[in-house]
């Protein structure tokens, strides 16, 4: 199976919903921070190959970043951060908001403001492979912009002008920020935890949230069966906190195993 990009997106109005969903969410970018920094395994000469090629070109970025700022300027917003762009834009254009046209792409137009507030997380997420620099980052940020009710609260992932000018996209070469929506390059490893972590996220928190892994929201109806089950025996929070401490978990045992894994191929190599 080859690999897969996995696309979330979601819209939570509520500072207390967020504040407690980043609670949990920091949890897990502490756990992916732990076994970046104190657990990297010894890796086969070609993967370590692969990690050189692509990390060379990359800015250095924190393991976790935590993001509570203002930004102004030229910000251009994806469409793409609503799993409807078509009926985004319409949204957009009641507004009367600023629609930016990109002449190179057969996509809906950019959203254009001024000034928006930026909170959340963004974090690496620990592959003891390495085989994805620079796609291998989750976003949990959130753009706050009171005045435009259909973008206030949507989660979005942060380009820079920096990479919008390395982008090369016409549309973005003068731009300030370019906020898209969320996602992460993953092969075999975490797939199906991701899954799990975004129905946990979809259940507890954000009632609109999607997400795409080779189809939409993939094993949620079971998943939501299961909390439903806990939030009826135990109750709402408890229930919350218990399926989460499972989601960590979960990560950790993916983790540990594939550390076992690459170790393997550089024990295999070295004969």
């Amino acid at each position: 199976m080859p690999s897969v990009a996995v696309v979330w997106k979601g819209n939570c109005h509520d500072p207390r919903t967020r504040f407690r969903l980043l609670g949990h969410l920091h949890r897990l970018a502490a756990r992916s921070d732990e076994y970046l920094r104190l657990s990297q395994p010894e890796r086969p000469r070609i993967l370590d190959m692969m990690n050189e090629q692509r990390d060379g070109t990359l800015p250095a970025r924190a393991n976790i970043e935590t993001i509570d700022r203002e930004i102004s300027g030229s910000i251009l917003v994806s469409s793409f951060v609503n799993p409807h762009p078509e009926s985004f834009i319409a949204r957009a254009r009641e507004a009367g908001v600023t629609l930016v046209e990109d002449p190179e792409a057969k996509d809906p137009p950019l959203i254009a403001i001024t000034n928006a507030r930026l909170s959340g997380l963004d974090f690496k997420l620990f592959d003891p492979r390495g085989l994805y620099p620079g796609a291998d980052r989750m976003s949990f940020v959130f753009l706050e912009c009171p005045e435009h009710a259909f973008l206030d609260g949507r989660l979005v992932e942060i380009a820079t002008s920096e990479d919008c000018a390395a982008s090369g996209a016409m549309a973005l070469r003068d731009a300030d920020f370019y906020l898209c929506a969320p996602s992460v390059h993953l092969r075999y490893y975490l797939e199906d935890w991701t899954d799990c972590l975004f129905s946990w996220m979809k259940f507890f928190f954000i009632g609109d949230f999607w997400w795409h892994r080779w189809e939409e929201m993939q094993g949620y109806a079971d998943y939501r069966q299961v909390f439903e089950d806990l939030q009826t025996d135990r109750g709402s929070e408890a229930a919350e906190q218990a399926t989460f401490d499972a989601v960590l978990a979960t990560f950790a045992q993916h983790a540990e195993h594939w550390i076992g894994e690459v170790e393997g191929w550089a024990k295999a190599e070295q004969g």
